[in-house]
């Protein structure tokens, strides 16, 4: 058996991708801090998992150190890499979207756009090679690119003319005084895999039930169950509202004539709404269950 080794990002999306990693059932049992490396609980098939900065997750997978890792678009791009990706899960350290990487300078300034900053003027960024690379796409040799290992939003402050740095809500970009000049491109976390490792016929299986395995648990994130007791004249109607991946499974009732079960799956985000029609046509025996661990179906459209 040939089996695989995973990296994921240290810091602030650890706990994030571990817990996602959890509901997938693949617990990451890690016996000593210091070491970085965890094994999986119950599973032969992954040999390790290693945690590592974001920054650094691109160089060690394309030089082959890992098979599979769980890294932002943003890293990637920045190293200039590429990757195949096997999942795009549009989560961030504060919700399910992806992040922007953004352009700002000082709120009072008069700079619109890029091309308005002076020449040979410093930008503070982490994303050193990637800001290099946007500003000669506009022509702009000139930019003095400086590395900013963190608290890169007070760079202004000292004296670097603007920032390019990572945003979610763009909160921390207003609350020191600076402003979105332009955003240089959307991050996704990702699942990416090593070339190599990818076509290795003996660890590829092993590869893509991972993937599967993740994207079930996240799947699962999006939906809650539903399910209503619902009399026979209303069984057409509250299918209809209730929906789900396939629509709902229906059985009836132990002991209570012409009444059915309908249960499904059904988006967190439209449950409120579904409720609230299930109501209107006077059902409302209705039992909601949350933190569904794993979901793996294909979804008819």
């Amino acid at each position: 058996m040939k089996k695989i080794k995973v990296v994921i990002p240290d810091g602030s999306m650890q706990k994030k991708i571990m817990d996602l990693m959890k509901k997938a059932g693949l617990s990451v049992i890690i016996k000593d801090e210091r070491t970085k490396i965890g094994k999986i609980e119950g599973i032969d098939w992954i040999k390790s998992v290693s945690f590592q900065r974001p920054q650094e997750i691109p160089v060690y997978l394309h030089n082959g150190h890992f098979d599979v890792a769980i890294v932002g678009e943003d890293w990637i791009a920045n190293w200039g890499y590429e990757f195949p990706v096997l999942l795009k899960l549009p989560i961030g350290r504060g919700g399910n979207k992806p992040v922007k990487i953004v352009l700002a300078v000082k709120k009072n300034s008069n700079f619109k756009k890029p091309e308005d900053l002076p020449l040979g003027c410093e930008v503070a960024t982490e994303y050193d090679r990637l800001v290099q690379k946007f500003f000669i796409s506009l022509g702009r040799n000139d930019i003095n690119v400086i590395p900013s290992f963190g608290n890169t939003e007070h760079k202004p402050k000292f004296g670097s003319t603007a920032i390019v740095d990572v945003t979610e809500s763009g909160d921390s970009i207003k609350k020191n005084k600076l402003k979105i000049v332009t955003t240089i491109m959307e991050s996704n976390t990702v699942i990416v895999v090593n070339p190599k490792s990818f076509a290795d016929k003996g660890k590829r299986p092993f590869i893509d039930c991972f993937v599967k395995l993740i994207s079930g648990a996240y799947q699962a994130s999006k939906y809650v169950m539903l399910v209503a007791n619902v009399p026979k004249e209303k069984i057409n109607k509250a299918s209809k509202i209730i929906g789900g991946l396939k629509g709902p499974s229906c059985q009836p009732l132990k002991g209570v004539k012409s009444w059915f079960a309908l249960q499904s799956f059904v988006p967190r985000k439209n449950e409120h709404k579904i409720i609230f029609d299930l109501l209107q046509i006077g059902v409302d025996d209705i039992v909601i269950i949350r933190d569904i661990p794993l979901i793996m179906a294909n979804q008819h459209k």
